[in-house]
């Protein structure tokens, strides 16, 4: 009985937690170059705690380019009904027009009133150049399609830069259709629809991986934007390379109750970019961080993403891009 009673029994200590007041910061994310419009999309960093009200449209934006102010602008909430992608700019963020160009110097500072003003600065750095995108591919299987390289060539002999890539696919769908009229006149059609959309490929980089030229330390930030150091990249006949394994879609048409269906003129588009230091490293800490699961249970450290921006939290990092299509046969 002795015994039992020290095995349940149990001490109870109270004491307080001494927890250091922290103010609540202004988030700040703004990438100059991407687009013809720059976007400027703000948050509160808000500490557990403190109550204090944010609304975004108040906040006064002073975003410079080669010292000269802006006018900037305020995207509320779009209306119903609307199309994302018909927009450029994401609702309750603040934009300019101006369209950037390589070399441009660009300052950023946000204020409300209340909290610490924050601000950043960055240069648009030059566009990628001497570029090749081209799309090698298996003999398609019998649902139309088949394993794939992808292959971005640049010129670029410097081991300090930083580029990303991301990919869009192109579909001409097309359905046939017909009905016949009351006097027996027979109606026939065809329906076509050509539309862009974002093509993801897994990109991690595996130490276990077999094929040393697809092993690279390349990154995707699970939204379909790739990145890596040219460092990382290889050398191919004096040019860097990269390569993705993919699977590709062909040109595909069936017929069902005398009606076509399919798809044609299947392409792919890839927008390689040189992005700023400080942008490539706040996407790769903020990766780090969302995959370190095992801080979540308190079994390792957290991963802090990087930020320039002074007083706050958020990045202001530069980017330029060019296009590239390639058709799958």
């Amino acid at each position: 009985m002795i015994c039992m009673v020290l095995a349940f029994s149990a001490c109870e200590m109270k004491f307080e937690l001494d927890i250091p007041k922290e103010e609540s910061k202004i988030f700040a994310l703004c990438v100059p170059g991407a687009r013809d419009s720059t976007a400027i999309i703000i948050d509160l960093a808000r500490f557990a705690g403190d109550d204090i009200s944010f609304d975004k449209s108040k906040a006064e934006i002073d975003i410079r380019v080669n010292g000269e102010r802006q006018e900037v602008r305020y995207q509320p909430k779009y209306t119903f009904p609307y199309v994302q992608s018909d927009h450029t700019v994401p609702e309750e963020s603040f934009y300019i027009t101006r369209r950037m160009e390589s070399g441009d110097e660009v300052s950023l500072t946000v204020s409300y009133p209340g909290l610490e003003s924050v601000s950043a600065s960055t240069v648009v750095p030059e566009g990628p150049e001497d570029v090749r995108f081209t799309i090698e591919t298996a003999p398609r299987d019998e649902w139309a399609t088949s394993e794939a390289t992808f292959t971005l060539e640049y010129t670029d002999p410097s081991e300090d830069t930083y580029y990303a890539v991301v990919f869009r696919k192109r579909l001409h769908e097309f359905r046939s259709w017909g009905y016949i009229e009351p006097d027996g006149e027979v109606i026939t059609g065809t329906d076509e629809h050509i539309d862009w959309e974002p093509y993801i490929i897994d990109c991690e980089f595996d130490p276990f991986q077999s094929k040393q030229e697809y092993n690279f330390d390349a990154y995707n930030n699970n939204t379909g934007l790739i990145f890596w150091k040219n460092s990382d990249a290889l050398d191919n006949n004096g040019k860097k390379a990269i390569f993705f394994t993919s699977y590709t879609e062909h040109d595909y048409s069936f017929r069902y109750n005398d009606l076509d269906y399919g798809y044609t003129d299947l392409s792919y588009e890839a927008t390689i970019y040189r992005i700023s230091e400080e942008l490539y490293r706040y996407y790769h800490t903020n990766l780090l961080a969302i995959e370190n699961s095992l801080s979540d249970l308190g079994l390792s450290r957290s991963n802090f993403t990087f930020s320039n921006i002074k007083g706050g939290f958020g990045i202001l990092g530069g980017m330029a891009g060019t296009a590239l299509i390639a058709d799958v046969d």
